[in-house]
């Protein structure tokens, strides 16, 4: 935003100053009427083509030129501003300016005592640069030298600077206001309780006065202030218009009071130190120091013009997240030592094959319903029309053919009704349950069926429309208890689920659950739109729930209303990501785990529970055959180490990847990735064969499945170096 012009004068003589100075007053508010008008037409033919009568007479032009004139009136008004109004705006819109940041770098130490032993050398140990105001560093981490060894790196942090200053004094009157000349340092990190401003002491007279949140909690005599983190000021108590007559909340210093404040703040640019900057080693004797890299370069302190800029992009510093996305971006904004986040809900399977009885044929294209006994399946079986005739197919899950069962045939009811809608059964050998249009039945003993009833009665909890012409009942077994059950029922784009107790042929609801109404597409994330809607058929095999629909069959994992969202970590890999990583490489430092379980509780939505760990992990060997470009030993050595270092970089879980920043979150292994990988290593002429091997010791296998939110390591790797000619 430009600063603010001078006034709009109606004088247009030469007599005006401006104009015999010979200097033109520049005129920041040069975005007009007309020319808004003509940019918004200049932009029809592309936003609109339709829109092809741009003449003034035209309705839409008439709308567009009443906000051009609309426009133009704001603009002037937001350029007359002052730089307190801004600040009140910035405040408004929750937009605090950034004080200036730390330096962060890393520095070499050398011995210079001419020592050769093993050397520790501590945590926070200060570094600085010479001159009268020099940046002062500290080490964020231990550094051992190891025996002969003479130099290591550590990273290093800028120290704060403190400040005390007068801000001025008090004229007697409520509501003073005192400029900082910097901006104090405060943490961003968002806590559960957060501070009143930032760390900073601000002293009225000879008393320090506390800050408050809000002035509403100060009575009139109280000696405290509140910090304006938007204009960087110190309030004291205003003056608050009642019914009976003006508040004071908050003391109001006598006049001629002094007022003053202490705080820290960060040196900006200022506290930059170039690389190859010598550096002194404070508190340890035989040691010399050098700026090595730059991790984070040091920047100065918002003005609200960058405020702004920064808004544009994001509006505000996230605080609080509604979105997976956005606990991902406050984690990362505010918690080191890790190298990946991500925040899912884990909803799609681990392994993505579909049984094969439930999509080759003989399977039906399109079928009435199918049943799989919720507990320990052997088969499954699909009933399609067959010319107004309801016929079973019965299918086997574990291998060719299916053995056909007696109580397969639909019952006499259903077959004289011509309608069947679904078909549930706790399990192999137990009585099945029929529903057809607004009646369900169960199985009868000794091959006879029993009467029917309407689905109304058998299930009085099932709200009206779920009472009939149902598209599918899906049932899921409770591993905990042996007569537990849920029961799925479907129609149209949402379905209703409830726990359910199944006792001598009846579903009876648990006293403790309640029955929940939900969207397809918002339980079962995963489906394509066409199975998210009336789908033919739903079945649980492993807990995963198999959708039909037409010629397709889609797995999908129930999210349920309560699941939490899974904050999954990587943290920093210091190791060489070409060699096999240690076991605990991977597990996340017990304080960073904690930094990110106090952000995510103080950012999250009321309500909102998440689980915080690392990602599951998928191990799988690798076997190749590669060809090098000439057959000497060394050159076959050569080969062979460069090929699994390629491959173990490419399957890391932060260096790895297409893009060389991790293997992607969920994506399974194919042996092209293999192939791809061997390829680019220049060492190998040729791969002639490529093997996945199952970390379970089960041998070659086509894929590796990698779940939901998981990574990929590189396990045993085999590589054969063929020497052959031809």
């Amino acid at each position: 935003m430009a600063d603010p012009p001078p006034e709009r004068s109606t004088l247009s003589d030469a007599s005006d100053a401006s104009y015999s100075s010979g200097v033109p007053v520049p005129d920041l508010d040069d975005l007009r009427f007309q020319p808004l008008v003509d940019a918004a037409k200049r932009a029809l033919p592309q936003r609109a083509p339709e829109w092809t009568d741009h003449n003034v007479s035209d309705p839409g032009i008439t709308l567009i030129e009443a906000c051009a004139e609309r426009t133009d009136q704001l603009l002037y008004r937001v350029h007359r501003m002052t730089e307190r109004q801004r600040f009140a705006l910035l405040r408004l819109m929750g937009i605090t300016p950034l004080p200036a940041s730390p330096a962060r770098i890393t520095v070499v130490l050398a011995r210079t005592d001419g020592t050769t032993g093993r050397r520790e050398i501590p945590e926070g140990t200060e570094v600085r640069t010479e001159g009268e105001q020099p940046v002062v560093l500290a080490t964020t981490a231990p550094l051992t030298l190891a025996e002969n060894q003479s130099t290591g790196v550590v990273e290093a942090l800028e120290q704060l600077v403190p400040v005390a200053e007068v801000l001025g004094t008090s004229d007697g009157l409520p509501g003073g206001r005192f400029a900082t000349s910097h901006r104090p340092w405060g943490p961003g990190t968002p806590v559960a309780e957060p501070p009143f401003g930032p760390p900073l002491t601000v002293q009225v007279g000879d008393a320090v006065w506390p800050a408050v949140r809000t002035f509403a909690e100060a009575g009139p005599n109280d000696p405290v202030h509140w910090w304006d983190d938007a204009s960087c000021e110190v309030v004291l108590g205003p003056l608050v218009p009642a019914e009976g007559g003006p508040e004071p909340h908050g003391d109001v210093p006598a006049e001629g009071t002094r007022i003053s404040v202490e705080y820290h703040v960060y040196r900006g640019r200022k506290g930059g130190v170039p690389l190859g900057t010598p550096l002194t080693v404070v508190s340890q004797a035989g040691l010399s120091a050098t700026a090595h890299g730059v991790l984070a370069p040091a920047e100065d302190a918002e003005d609200w013009r960058q405020a702004l800029e920064r808004a544009g992009l994001g509006l505000a510093p996230s605080r609080r997240a509604v979105t997976a996305a956005d606990h991902e971006q406050i984690i990362e904004e505010h918690v080191a030592g890790l190298a990946r986040v991500r925040v899912t809900a884990l909803t799609r399977p681990t392994d993505s094959h579909v049984p094969t009885a439930l999509t080759q044929p003989p399977r039906p294209a399109e079928v009435l319903a199918c049943v799989v006994a919720a507990r320990d399946p052997l088969r499954a079986v699909h009933y399609f029309d067959v010319g107004g005739v309801i016929a079973p197919l019965p299918l086997s899950l574990e291998g060719p053919g299916g053995e056909p069962d007696d109580g397969d045939a639909v019952p006499q009811p259903v077959a004289d009704a011509k309608c069947l809608d679904a078909v549930i059964r706790t399990g192999e050998g137990e009585p099945r349950l029929w529903f057809y249009g607004t009646q369900c039945l169960w199985d009868g003993e000794d091959g006879e069926n029993a009467s029917s009833q309407d689905i109304s009665s058998a299930f009085p909890d099932l709200p009206d429309d779920f009472s009939s012409q149902l598209d599918e009942v899906a049932v899921l077994a409770d591993p905990a208890s042996a007569d537990a059950y849920e029961l799925f029922f479907f129609k149209g784009e949402t379905f209703y689920h409830r726990a359910y107790t199944c006792t001598d042929r009846a579903f009876v609801p648990q006293a403790d659950s309640r029955g929940v109404r939900s969207l397809i597409s918002e339980a079962f994330p995963g489906l394509s739109p066409q199975c998210q809607v009336s789908p033919d058929a739903v079945v649980v095999i492993g807990g995963v729930f198999f959708f039909m629909k037409g010629t397709r069959t889609e797995p999908a994992l129930w999210r349920r209303e309560d699941d939490p969202l899974h904050v999954l970590l990587v943290p920093l890999f210091e190791g060489d990501p070409a060699q096999a990583p240690p076991g605990d490489a991977f597990d996340v430092p017990p304080d960073v785990l904690n930094s990110v379980v106090g952000v995510v509780d103080a950012s999250r939505l009321l309500g909102e529970r998440l689980r915080v760990g690392k990602p599951r992990y998928h191990r799988f060997g690798i076997a190749a055959t590669v060809r090098p470009w000439s057959s000497t030993t060394a050159d076959r050595e050569r080969t062979e180490r460069a090929a699994e270092r390629a491959l173990r970089r490419y399957f890391h879980p932060t260096a790895g990847g297409p893009d060389g920043r991790g293997w992607p979150w969920g994506r399974r292994v194919h042996a092209g990735d293999v192939f791809t990988v061997l390829e680019a290593v220049p060492e190998v002429r040729a791969t002639t064969d490529v093997s996945l091997l199952a970390d379970d010791g089960d041998g070659a296998v086509p894929s590796v499945e990698v779940s939901d939110g998981g990574l990929v390591l590189v396990g045993d790797t085999v590589i054969d170096v063929d020497i052959t000619e031809g």
